[in-house]
């Protein structure tokens, strides 16, 4: 995490970042929380930090790019990154609340069935909203923005598989991954509804879907708090939406906080030998991660032990 520290040099403002303690988490195999995996995986990417040293920023009131709040204008500046999906470590409690979000000029990126939601899944945090398409249909760019990010040579069977970030003007960061192409290039200025990827089925995928992200300052918000969803429209529920901290981000939080344990598949695992390395039971296993006695298990999957 940085801090800024603000100089003036001439008439002009330069910020320079400063070193500040933060802890970093993503969820192990106990209960507690430790350093990040930077991986690039549709769930791990999505963990990041919440507890941390945070006193205060330089805030000024300085518009830039019309983003109405100097705070998240610093660290976005700050954190601008072509390499992580989340590189600003922000922690939820330091989010300040209240803050508003133009939604207008927002521009659907697919429309389609639902096929999974936001919130925890094999013990995993699912930071997005899923939605059924066909290979090679066009995603759209949701509003007025500039490419951060992409994923196009590399990583196409691990987590978001090829993907595409985009910052926007109103605060919010929206990502869209497992496409079969990528349209656009780091750093591209983008309009609302213009073509930034073809979907498709790579990464971490069961079938050909769209994974579609909101995140401010690197925390993800649950999409259907912004947007109503059917199978024929997406549309924004309001003309703005204001980010508070425990509404916002409740499902993450919840997922942050949970007493929860989990396991790391390795080579040579089976349900019964990670049963009694827990003092469970096969049944129960299958029951908390919603799999069959019979399910395969593949290394590196996190299973809920209790």
């Amino acid at each position: 995490m940085k801090r800024l520290r603000l100089f003036f040099v001439g008439t002009l403002f330069v910020f320079l970042p400063m070193t500040i303690s933060a802890q970093e988490v993503e969820v192990a195999e106990t209960d507690s929380v430790s350093s990040a995996d930077d991986s690039l995986d549709e769930d791990l990417e999505s963990i990041s930090m919440d507890s941390a040293s945070v006193k205060s920023y330089t805030t000024l009131s300085l518009p830039i790019d019309s983003l109405s709040d100097s705070l998240v204008v610093a660290v976005y500046r700050s954190g601008w990154d072509s390499a992580r999906v989340n590189p600003y470590r922000f922690p939820i409690d330091s989010i300040r609340d209240s803050f508003v979000v133009d939604c207008r000029g927002f521009y659907p990126p697919n429309i389609n069935v639902v096929t999974s939601e936001c919130g925890e899944r094999w013990g995993r945090f699912h930071a997005g909203t899923d939605m059924r398409l066909t290979i090679g249909d066009t995603i759209r760019a949701a509003f007025d923005g500039k490419v951060r990010l992409t994923r196009s040579n590399s990583s196409k069977k691990k987590g978001y598989g090829y993907f595409v970030m985009i910052q926007h003007a109103n605060g919010l960061e929206t990502l869209y991954a497992h496409l079969s192409k990528v349209l656009v290039k780091n750093n591209q200025n983008v309009k609302a509804g213009e073509p930034i990827g073809l979907g498709g089925n790579t990464g971490r995928s069961t079938g050909p879907h769209l994974h579609f992200e909101f995140r401010f300052l690197g925390n993800p918000i649950n999409t259907r708090n912004l947007l109503e969803i059917t199978p024929d429209t997406m549309y924004m529920k309001a003309d703005t939406y204001t980010i508070t901290k425990k509404g916002s981000f409740k499902e993450f939080y919840a997922f942050l906080h949970s007493p929860a344990v989990y396991h790391k598949v390795r080579s040579g695992d089976c349900l019964g030998k990670i049963a009694r390395r827990y003092h469970t039971t096969v049944k129960q296993l299958c029951r908390l991660n919603h799999i069959k006695p019979n399910t395969t298990l593949r290394i590196g999957r996190r299973l809920r032990v209790r």
